[in-house]
């Protein structure tokens, strides 16, 4: 066994600090403990196989101490290898962080939940006596009447706003800026800052958070950026991180801290690429699934994994950006968007409020499409939801040469018989398959029969395949795969295929989408026609439709009623920061959508086992 008390010093290749690794814990721990994230889907357990370092100097040993045998180039898997010394080691990893163009989003109400007013007060003197606080309100009651929209009740009342407002006067400055969320004074500054008003909405996902930085008064996002969720150090899923807040111990306290480091990371990527002081964001929005809205808060998840399965809440008061530790002006808010059940969470309620599913005058269904799938079907008078255990295979965990949406990762697949060719992300050597590429990859399979429509692979003898094709079919280890793309051209110099078991893990997210649906489809009247379907997410931004129609995962609708919508809890969560009404139909929505609970239906089961098959409905 491994023996305790020694402390060695652990070097990573372009990091120019080092980090303490005691030699009773896993190099993965040691980098998790000094802020360093790898994705680990399966917790550290050893068993997806995606926390990989390279050692360059130095030597580990498995937890038995016994030497482990590591891959080509002197790689292994972080979470099972202990120091036996100072090392050095390179970590592969793919980080995923990107700067998008500005553009507008169309909010047609004269109703801003952020707005800065510009007042020029009246000073009291000797004959004209009152306070300063008095002053303030007798300007914006002027600014009123000239249009401004805020709630003079008790506007300059906080000790905070006082505080404020008694260094502001100091100067004796002829103009005055109050900043108003929701029609109530959130801050007092000297001198005209108007032309500096900005918010950032979050989409935080089980596995990417997307940050996007928004200019209130030209309604624009200026900047976008997104990394991988570091929480993925700590499983793949929302179940197993559930798990590690109370099998770990400050496993709550950890992964909040984790998340709340990854919007700072990022509320400082936008800022530094448009050259915006972050003491000018004044307001945030959240939207995330309901783990994910617990976890940011370090409030416990655990209720949703116990009988009946409840979350702690759906609705947040706005807080304090010290509340969350966030690094933007701290009188500013933070505002969480209301969850809606336990595991559909305010992700849903954005891109419903993003694609007007509440107001709209045809039925709608929307899939998003992501590491969780939530599902919503209605017409504006009634709207339903529900969530599938869809599990992270979308994203590329669970998959033996899975990996994101990022550079070397193929995207793309299209057999024929004369050959088989993919497209890479980035044009460079492939290095693994994204979900896109899986189900592509799949669809293809089952076009040409080498895929039997119940998720078999046919034997070579049977499939009456061209030579090329043939060889590609390889077993190994016991199962069945289909070779890609060759290792000796693979970055990795291992094969990239689609193994059985990749095949079936696609199955089971594919079988669970497809019966969802099926339920929210039957609770709309028989007769209704589906002229819009919307695939959200950033997934459902980039599958082929055609290959999802293929594999049975959209049942029974035409190709022209589909459309991509993209990160739709992105953009409701960038209208709700725009706008007060939407920010109040954004409430609406949570309290108005009925939630079906999936597992308590009588007909789930029979449904799943049959949507298994790849045939289309």
């Amino acid at each position: 066994m491994i023996e305790a008390s020694s402390v060695y010093t652990l070097r990573i290749e372009g990091e120019e600090r080092s980090l303490p690794c005691e030699r009773e814990k896993t190099i993965l721990r040691a980098l998790i403990d000094g802020g360093i994230f790898l994705e680990a889907n399966c917790g550290g357990r050893g068993t997806c196989g995606k926390c990989k370092i390279q050692v360059l100097e130095g030597s580990v040993i498995g937890k038995d101490g016994i030497e482990i045998q590591p891959d080509k180039d002197n790689i292994y898997q972080a979470c099972q290898v202990y120091p036996q010394g100072d090392i050095t080691i390179v970590l592969k990893r793919s980080e995923v962080s990107q700067k998008g163009q500005a553009f507008e989003i169309v909010i047609d109400d004269d109703m801003p939940l952020l707005q800065k007013v510009v007042l020029a007060p009246a000073y009291p003197t000797v004959d004209n006596h009152y306070s300063l606080q008095e002053m303030i309100h007798q300007a914006l009651d002027k600014s009123k009447s000239a249009g401004s929209v805020f709630d003079n009740t008790e506007s300059i009342a906080s000790v905070a706003i006082l505080r404020q407002l008694s260094e502001v006067v100091e100067t004796i400055p002829k103009l005055i800026t109050v900043t108003m969320l929701d029609s109530k004074v959130i801050a007092v500054e000297a001198g005209d800052t108007s032309n500096m008003l900005y918010g950032v909405a979050f989409d935080i996902g089980t596995t990417t958070v997307v940050g996007m930085l928004v200019d209130i008064n030209a309604k624009k996002i200026v900047a976008v950026s997104s990394k991988n969720n570091p929480q993925a150090a700590m499983g793949a899923d929302v179940i197993s991180r559930i798990q590690a807040t109370h099998e770990l111990e400050g496993g709550l306290e950890r992964l909040s801290e984790l998340i709340r480091h990854c919007l700072n990371q990022i509320i400082a990527e936008l800022c530094s690429s448009v050259e915006v002081t972050q003491n000018h964001i004044y307001a945030g929005t959240i939207a995330g699934n309901a783990t994910m809205a617990h976890l940011v808060l370090e409030i416990s998840p655990s209720t949703l994994v116990r009988k009946p399965y409840a979350a702690l809440f759906n609705y947040i008061s706005p807080l304090s950006p010290k509340a969350l530790e966030l690094d933007i002006n701290p009188q500013g808010k933070i505002i969480m968007l209301p969850n809606i059940a336990s595991f559909v969470g305010s992700d849903t309620t954005a891109a419903i409020l993003a694609v007007d599913q509440d107001i709209a005058v045809d039925p709608i269904l929307m899939v998003d499409l992501g590491t969780n799938g939530e599902m919503a079907i209605g017409d504006g008078k009634k709207l339903y939801v529900c969530s599938t255990a869809a599990g992270p295979a979308f994203e590329g965990a669970h998959i033996r040469d899975g990996m994101r949406a990022a550079d070397g990762a193929i995207s793309d697949v299209t057999i024929t018989e004369q050959a088989v060719s993919v497209q890479v992300i980035g044009n460079i050597t492939p290095v693994g398959i994204c979900g896109s590429g899986i189900v592509k990859a799949i669809a293809e399979l089952v076009k040409n029969g080498i895929l039997h429509a119940s998720g078999r692979f046919n034997k070579p003898e049977q499939a009456n395949l061209p030579d090329h094709l043939r060889q590609r079919l390889k077993k190994k280890d016991g199962q069945w795969e289909f070779v890609l793309y060759e290792g000796e051209n693979s970055a990795s110099g291992a094969d990239i295929s689609i193994t059985q078991e990749d095949v079936r893990q696609l199955q089971l997210v594919k079988s669970s989408i497809c019966t969802g649906i099926q339920f929210l489809i039957d609770r709309m009247p028989a007769e209704t026609q589906y002229n819009e379907v919307c695939l959200a997410g950033a997934f459902g931004n980039y599958i082929d439709i055609d290959s999802a129609l293929t594999i049975g995962l959209l049942p029974g609708f035409k190709r022209e009623a589909i459309r991509s919508v993209g990160n739709a809890a992105g953009t409701g969560a960038v209208q709700a920061l725009l706008s007060a009404e939407k920010m109040q139909r954004c409430v609406n929505i949570a309290n108005k959508v009925s939630y079906i609970e999936l597992a308590a239906q009588p007909e789930f089961q029979n449904r799943f086992l049959k949507n298994l098959s790849f045939t289309q409905s």
